[in-house]
């Protein structure tokens, strides 16, 4: 993708272009018809919120990005096939999370009918989140295995049950309920000691 590489949005020093059009009829029209600004209009438009997406199943720039730009050839591949009138950032994020899966599947992250033990669930106080931002939550899926971030947001943030993972990624229930717990065990920990920091920054100002 030459013209839309996902790094001239990463970099704040390169001057920013100015929508042709942000009414993503008008857009949609266009990339029917292959127009290469519409198709670029297109994928500036949802980027901030995609790739916020994609973030979560990559550890790195590189990795969002190699995800965005698969999702959006997939949208402009399949566009004229595209019916559902008002609903295109639905359609969109799909193809995003369908991306993100494939990636972790590419990076050869699970192995084929992977069993393991479920875990204790683990509950982490609500007051806890109270300490952190959102933005510092997204930091902190980071500290997760790439295997137990991609399980974890797909439950999480997607809403795919235990059995919807195993089918899509090879693994069984047991092993989806696994990662959730882990995940949840390592986050729980990151929160702790950020809430005991807190505290005791508090306690000495």
């Amino acid at each position: 993708m030459p013209w839309y590489s996902y790094i001239y949005y990463m970099n704040p020093l390169l001057p920013k272009k100015r929508f042709l059009s942000i009414n993503p009829d008008i857009l949609i029209q266009g990339c029917r018809q292959n127009d290469l600004q519409s198709q670029e209009q297109l994928y500036k438009l949802y980027y901030p919120d995609m790739i916020k997406i994609c973030y979560r199943y990559a550890k790195d720039a590189d990795g969002a990005g190699t995800i965005y730009n698969n999702a959006m050839l997939k949208v402009f591949k399949s566009i004229t096939g595209y019916q559902e009138q008002g609903k295109l950032s639905g359609w969109i994020k799909t193809i995003v999370v369908n991306s993100c899966i494939d990636f972790c599947k590419q990076q050869q992250l699970f192995a084929p009918l992977d069993t393991y033990q479920y875990a204790e669930e683990v509950s982490i106080l609500p007051q806890v989140f109270n300490t952190v931002s959102a933005k510092e939550i997204q930091q902190l899926l980071k500290y997760l295995p790439g295997a137990t971030a991609a399980v974890f947001n797909m439950y999480v943030y997607e809403g795919f049950t235990h059995k919807q993972i195993g089918n899509l990624l090879g693994i069984s229930d047991n092993t989806s309920k696994w990662h959730v717990c882990e995940a949840k065990k390592i986050l729980k920990l990151k929160l702790e000691k950020i809430s005991e920091t807190e505290f005791k920054t508090n306690a000495a100002g």
